[in-house]
């Protein structure tokens, strides 16, 4: 039986983007520990997060929490940020997840989904995208095993639809949320916990051009003035790199 699930990560997990949020209680690790009877949730994910927030500001909190269960879903923004390093990344995943899983909890930690499918990417920024994606899911894929677990968004055919995601392209609604949440369960009872069913709502339609494009003006652009050098500049330079002829 699980007693407590504590939920580290980014915005995917705790539902907040920039002019977005999705109620705490509708929220992937919110559905998934509903759906685990007697279970309560500790959430420890915060928006923006990196790998190394992770490390620094929720490990700790986590462990003192004596959790039975860890989610762990990051990295969306080492994608996107500059300082990414593959070796550094992995390095850093595999010390974060060792001290969850020597808690004797069990560890469900994310594969990224391919977020370059559902925007609107110029190519070369795109292949950016997926490279740094690919070397992100290659360091999770080397921590599972034993008490880790991996919960792969690619695999989850639903998170290809527009339709189940926020008007940034970038963060899943209600509807994406509960899909997410379906899938962490199905892996918990493949590991041998008790979780009942997790309800799908019902899909809404996809946010209309004009809605995107009053989120883009009231929130995007903005945001995006803001942190030019830190996300865009350093992934294109990635590009670069990923186009360069070996």
């Amino acid at each position: 039986m699980i007693g407590r699930i504590a939920a580290l990560g980014d915005s995917t997990s705790c539902g907040e983007g920039v002019g977005l949020r999705v109620p705490s209680s509708c929220t992937w690790p919110a559905r998934l520990t509903a759906a685990a009877p007697g279970a309560e949730l500790v959430p420890l994910a915060a928006p923006g997060a990196r790998l190394r927030d992770v490390r620094v500001d929720q490990v700790g909190a986590a462990v003192a929490t004596g959790a039975d269960v860890f989610t762990l879903l990051i990295g969306l923004n080492d994608v996107s940020r500059s300082g990414f390093e593959r070796h550094a990344f992995a390095a850093e995943l595999a010390e974060v997840v060792v001290v969850l899983r020597d808690t004797g909890a069990l560890v469900l930690l994310g594969r990224l989904h391919d977020a370059a499918a559902v925007l609107s990417l110029p190519p070369r920024l795109r292949d950016a995208v997926r490279s740094r994606t690919a070397q992100v899911n290659e360091a999770v894929d080397a921590c599972a095993g034993g008490r880790v677990h991996l919960l792969d968004l690619g695999a989850v055919p639903g998170l290809r639809m527009r339709r189940v995601w926020e008007v940034d392209r970038l963060h899943p609604n209600v509807a994406g949320h509960a899909l997410i949440a379906q899938a962490a369960a199905r892996v918990l009872r493949q590991a041998g916990c008790r979780i009942g069913p997790v309800l799908q709502p019902r899909l809404p339609a996809a946010p209309s051009s004009a809605r995107e494009a009053q989120w883009l003006v009231r929130h995007g652009l903005p945001w995006l003035g803001s942190h030019l050098p830190q996300v865009v500049l350093p992934v294109l330079g990635a590009a670069v790199r990923v186009r360069r002829p070996v």
